[in-house]
């Protein structure tokens, strides 16, 4: 009886046992998220991104099940300024930005804001290039999850702590060393927002190679991001500054 008990101990325990042993296999056989991030900065310009005076990217905006068709302009100076507007008809101009110190958000429904708390870390970190690469130096932790597919492609699925705190999920192309989807939850005045980003049609600009086509899946609706346009400058007459409504709302620092 007391052989037929531990044969039962046995056999419970070596399925376990395989599992775990497969478990530890699979984790093995991950490549370091490190090199992924390094193969997909090569793979779309990093230098070339980082070194840019200025970019200026245009294109469109639709939500199909809205009607929705919209235009979109981004202008990025130096390492970390940014500003977006977005002209959607019927309803107006959506704008967003970043100035080095002040983060904010002017719509036609919420008027103007000056973002802080977990809105200001996002779109402080979206405005900094090597966010936009993924240099490592932008995260306190990475971690390669899983060997997955996502957007119809095999691709390793990284997780990224970023400095600021929040986590996002990034799956890059096994063969190819691009980014094809993307996991992350959006901050907004509505609360958060789950966001899965299915990207494709990868494109040469000059020495840059970037995504012109991201389907966005967020509250049961796609949003559909087209870029038309991704022009490299010397950044010579333009500048990024808040619009009067958001200057009007922003403190003068204390003398």
């Amino acid at each position: 009886m007391i052989r037929n008990s531990m044969l039962r101990l046995i056999a419970a325990a070596l399925p376990m046992a395989v599992v775990a042993q497969a478990a530890g296999a699979q984790q093995v056989s991950l490549p370091p998220a490190a090199a992924l991030l390094a193969k997909y900065g090569q793979a779309v310009g990093a230098p070339a991104i980082l070194s840019a005076k200025a970019i200026v990217t245009k294109g469109g905006m639709s939500m199909p099940a809205a009607g929705i068709n919209a235009t979109f302009e981004m202008t990025q100076l130096g390492s970390n300024l940014m500003s977006m507007t977005t002209n959607i008809p019927g309803m107006g101009l959506v704008e967003a930005g970043f100035d080095g110190t002040t983060a904010w958000s002017v719509d036609p429904m919420q008027g103007a804001r000056v973002l802080s708390g977990a809105e200001f870390d996002q779109i402080k970190d979206e405005a900094d290039r090597r966010g936009m690469v993924r240099s490592p130096e932008m995260f306190s932790s990475l971690q390669t999850v899983a060997d997955t597919t996502m957007n119809s492609e095999r691709c390793y699925l990284v997780k990224l702590t970023w400095n600021s705190g929040r986590e996002t999920y990034d799956c890059f192309s096994v063969a190819s060393g691009l980014m094809v989807a993307s996991r992350s939850t959006q901050k907004t005045a509505m609360g958060d927002i789950p966001v899965v980003s299915l990207i494709s049609d990868y494109k040469k600009f000059g020495d840059v190679m970037i995504p012109t086509k991201t389907v966005q899946e967020l509250m049961g609706q796609q949003q559909i991001l087209t870029i038309t346009s991704f022009e490299v400058g010397s950044g010579v007459g333009l500048t990024i500054v808040p619009p009067a409504a958001v200057k009007a709302m922003v403190k003068p620092p204390a003398k």
